[in-house]
């Protein structure tokens, strides 16, 4: 069964942030949300698919001081389509080294469907950088 990112859940509200987005002071609501938009839409609608939420305080709320701070993250499932995506390499278990497929995913080191290190924090935000600025 091959997973396709329309399967992907956008709305997870808790999240491990990879990213963090300021905008400038001055930059209209209109502005924010259509970016938003375009970084949480699916896919298959020209969007990133990727989570999105405001910075917020200690006390779950959103101060003047972070009303432009933003936090974008994604689901374990779309890390790793976007580790396809973008060919990332890693090392399978017969110590060669291949482009890493969803697909075949047990066949690499380290792996384990529980597992959530299994891409480094530089390749996860590689990965969200590539589904941004494409």
């Amino acid at each position: 069964m091959k997973v396709t990112l329309s399967a992907l859940d956008t709305s997870e509200s808790s999240f491990t942030p990879l990213v963090v987005i300021e905008f400038a002071q001055d930059v209209k609501e209109e502005t924010k949300e259509w970016l938003k938009n375009r970084i949480i839409a699916k896919k298959k609608d020209g969007g990133a698919q990727l989570l999105f939420r405001p910075l917020l305080n200690k006390y779950e709320q959103e101060t003047l001081e972070n009303q432009n701070l933003y936090l974008v993250g994604a689901s374990k499932i779309r890390m790793l389509l976007g580790a396809e995506a973008v060919g990332l390499v890693k090392e399978c278990n017969d110590n060669t080294m291949r482009a890493f497929t969803y697909r075949t995913r047990q066949n690499f080191k380290g792996f384990d469907d529980n597992n959530d290190d299994f891409l480094t924090m530089a390749e996860c935000q590689f990965i969200i950088k590539h589904e941004l600025e494409n």
